[in-house]
């Protein structure tokens, strides 16, 4: 029968009764196809519903048990498959503790709630604050442009350039803003190139090569923002949930580890990691990449030069950047003393120097004060711009990492309340045959692996509190796994969802799957070894390391009799 559309009758209900009649006998394929694709659509649609109540049904045999123990980990089961596939938003996920500890006799909702909003988290929001203001008067551009018309015109060295930028900014700003302002910086500089070199075909480069090099180029940055951001204990997320948990895990903790300690740490490694993605990249993308080009030189000093004279909001927003960094630095510098000793311990911490200069930022006119406003009654009662408004804060400030970081807070400290640190830390003290070097790159290689499918805050607060407890039962210094856990977190180089910054770079066209995937692999394994070698060789001259410290001791342990 022919199926012509001149042979198809008039009437729609005609049409559909023809094609229900041939279904079976002339389109037996096609209808067994479009049957699989709708059995396939149905299942991604209830995907999430099958997820999030198959979830505790198939979890509830450690409820049968009765056990604390086992009731937390039947919470932190259900947390950790909720936040891997992302079948609620994680800041959503990340408030269950509130229903799921006091349902389960964990911990009260009380003391629960307790966690969402504690020092670190007001020293997170702080940050948040100088980075949103630093933003707003546009100096982390002025920053970047300075920094970027220095290095010249090679490639390699523009590569430099954004990956010393990138890192630099997220020490101090979101990784994920960094990289949004700087991956437009860096499309502007590959079209430079790839202009240069159709003008110039002679160079001796090919278009293999400048794809190479704009895939290159743009990559540098949202690795350099991974690993800038381990630079400072606000950087990311997952150091503020290292650093948070560390309070909760050991209350007897003499603050070796604050904001400054942790710059010496982890500057240092973050730079050597630097040179080496440097590198990596450079033998992957650049060797055929074209040669020096002094047309992007030129681009790069007209943008600076485009940039209207040093407001005095940005003078004024640098000054309180200086002001916070003194703030943190001669709090407690450790080689003389600082104000600190002034104020009780716990008193005066991070976080209040944090909130301290935020409010100045809230109190500090973004225009230079005249005296003659004064006689002007509309300017009075208008009053002037301040350098940082909360309309800024509405807009840009993430208030769900904020609950992020409180839900990891909160289960850290029902998988301490309850036992089941320690329980798991038992069950891992058959490692205590292995070398630390052994256990670090372990531990490293299991958060790596999670970290590239799942925030890197939800791996930070799911295994720190389980590094913690497996360094006490083998009793080594907890920050010996802590550290390098905490920073394996960070290293999400593999996947495009691994990580904010790697999901822009991929958005903007230039970067394959599998070349981020293969090039990721091999970071990743240069920075697990640099991180080993680093924590066995210049990390014990910053931190204390070597010896197995007595606030670290188990209860009742004879290593805990011994140290005291």
């Amino acid at each position: 029968m022919s199926l012509l559309k001149s042979d198809w009758p008039d009437s729609s209900e005609s049409r559909q009764r023809m094609l229900e009649s041939a279904s079976s006998s002339q389109f037996p394929q096609y209808y067994e196809a479009t049957l699989k694709e709708k059995v396939i659509q149905l299942l991604r649609r209830i995907k999430p519903a099958l997820i999030i109540f198959l979830t505790p049904m198939i979890f509830s045999f450690l409820l049968i048990n009765g056990q604390r123990e086992f009731r937390c980990a039947f919470c932190v089961c259900v947390m950790a498959v909720y936040w891997m596939t992302e079948v609620m938003p994680l800041a959503v996920t990340a408030m269950l503790p509130v229903v799921l500890f006091p349902f389960t006799g964990v911990l009260d909702c009380n003391n629960t709630a307790k966690e969402y909003i504690n020092d670190t988290n007001f020293l997170f929001i702080g940050g948040l604050i100088m980075a949103a203001s630093v933003e707003k008067c546009d100096l982390h551009e002025r920053v970047a442009l300075s920094v970027l018309r220095l290095v010249g015109s090679q490639p390699k060295w523009i590569m430099a350039g954004f990956m010393i930028v990138t890192a630099l900014l997220s020490m101090f700003i979101s990784n994920t803003a960094t990289t949004a302002m700087m991956v437009p910086i860096g499309q502007s500089v590959i079209s430079q190139l790839v202009e240069s070199f159709e003008a110039h075909p002679n160079t001796g480069s090919s278009r293999l090569g400048c794809r190479k090099m704009a895939t290159g180029l743009v990559l540098s940055i949202c690795f350099a923002a991974n690993i800038g951001g381990t630079g400072t204990a606000t950087g990311t997320p997952s150091n503020l949930v290292m650093l948070g948990q560390l309070t909760n895990l050991f209350p007897a903790e003499d603050g070796s580890l604050n904001y400054i300690s942790w710059i010496f740490f982890a500057v240092p490694l973050m730079l050597v990691c630097l040179i080496c993605c440097w590198a990596t990249l450079w033998v992957f993308f650049l060797r055929k990449a074209p040669g020096e080009d002094e047309h992007v030189t030129k681009m790069l000093h007209e943008r600076y030069e485009q940039l209207p004279r040093m407001s005095y909001a940005e003078k004024s927003v640098f000054s309180c950047f200086v002001l916070l960094l003194c703030l943190w630095m001669f709090r407690n510098p450790g080689v003389v003393p600082g104000f600190g000793k002034y104020f009780a311990k716990g008193y005066y911490t991070d976080a209040t120097s944090a909130i301290i200069v935020s409010m100045l930022l809230f109190m500090l006119p973004a225009e230079k004060p005249e005296l003659l406003r004064i006689f002007r009654p509309e300017e009075v009662k208008k009053g002037p711009p301040r350098l940082m408004d909360w309309a800024t804060m509405q807009k840009s400030f993430p208030w769900s990492v904020v609950l992020l970081l409180g839900g990891g807070f909160a289960l850290a400290a029902g998988v301490k309340e309850s036992g089941l640190s320690q329980m798991l830390g038992q069950h891992m003290s058959a490692l205590k045959g292995l070398d630390s070097w052994a256990l670090q790159g372990l531990c490293m290689a299991i958060a790596m692996l999670v970290t590239n499918i799942c925030s890197n805050t939800v791996t930070a607060s799911i295994f720190v509190p389980i590094v913690a407890t497996l360094a006490q039962e083998v009793e080594i210094h907890p920050f010996q796994l802590m550290l390098p856990t905490t920073l394996a977190c960070s290293f999400a180089f593999v996947l495009p969802v691994g990580t904010p910054p790697n999901a822009i770079v991929f958005g903007s066209g230039m970067v394959k799957v599998s070349d981020m995937m293969f090039v990721g692999f091999v970071l990743s394994l240069e920075t697990l070894f640099l991180t080993i070698v680093y924590m066995k060789t210049a990390a014990l001259v910053f931190l204390p390391l070597s010896d197995f410290p007595a606030w670290a001791a188990l209860p009742g342990s004879l290593n805990e009799t011994l140290l005291i």
